[in-house]
């Protein structure tokens, strides 16, 4: 690991010092989650160590580039697991394997908490993900994410999914969803305490008066609305939150996904 996991400890340490909260990176957990259905996030992929660790989550926007946080590209390899819905359960799973060497990671993020925390993977043509598979039950256990055309402005209800520890401290074996209440920049801004590290590129979950709007999901993951037509829009990438995750009650901030959709064009693998 580099930087990140002494910024981390660094945000922890002064936590137990304080009851004050103070942000730092979200710690793998969804608050107050259920578990989703088999399937409903066919476009989630679970960023693992090469010991089959999952650090992370991300998301694919076509069959060769993965979208995820810029503070997760910290491992030299790793592997990405598209499919999975059981975190033991490898029937329908694909699996592929990367380097360091195929992370894109936003020019201008800090390497801490703060703006342009987004990054990819762009896999090889070779080691393309199959978007066309078919499971035993004629579903299609991997597919892309669809991106937003416009800027998020206002509220809407959302959803965040990830395999975080939940609040009891278990890590969950099944895929969890979370319901969450997506704000803009504006309305975040207003429910932060005025240090705050937020910038017009950040999106946020919130629910006021509750633990679940802060630190919630796992590092990368996804925060997305459903639409009409029934296909899910990423709006947000799961970013940095104030700590300790079980007791505050600030929003969880996010990477607003519109904001970047120009450097997604610009640096994701040709098709």
């Amino acid at each position: 690991m580099k930087q990140f996991v002494a910024i981390f400890a660094l945000a922890l340490a002064s936590v137990s010092a304080s009851s004050i909260p103070q942000p730092g990176f979200p710690s793998g957990r969804i608050i107050n989650g259920y578990e989703a259905a088999k399937g409903e996030a066919p476009y989630i992929v679970s960023l693992q160590t090469t010991a089959n660790s999952h650090f992370c989550a991300g998301t694919l926007l076509d069959e060769v580039t993965i979208m995820t946080a810029a503070h997760c590209l910290t491992y030299n390899q790793g592997q990405a697991v598209a499919g999975a819905h059981s975190r033991t359960d490898r029937e329908n799973v694909q699996t592929r394997k990367f380097t360091s060497a195929q992370y894109v990671i936003h020019e201008k993020y800090s390497g801490g908490v703060g703006p342009n925390d987004i990054g990819l993977i762009l896999l090889n043509a070779e080691d393309a993900f199959d978007l066309n598979a078919v499971a035993r039950d004629g579903s299609n256990p991997v597919g892309a994410v669809s991106l937003p055309s416009k800027t998020f402005q206002g509220t809407t209800d959302g959803y965040l999914y990830g395999w975080g520890y939940d609040n009891t401290g278990v890590l969950p074996t099944n895929l969890q969803k979370l319901d969450a209440t997506i704000i803009d920049y504006n309305a975040c801004k207003a429910a932060l305490p005025s240090s705050n590290s937020l910038a017009d590129t950040n999106v946020c979950s919130h629910t006021a008066g509750k633990a679940d709007g802060s630190c919630n999901g796992d590092s990368g993951g996804p925060l997305v609305e459903k639409s009409s037509s029934g296909a899910d829009k990423q709006i947000g990438i799961v970013s940095w939150g104030y700590i300790p995750c079980l007791t505050t009650t600030y929003p969880s901030v996010y990477t607003s996904v519109s904001s970047f959709l120009p450097w997604i064009d610009e640096n994701r693998r040709a098709k």
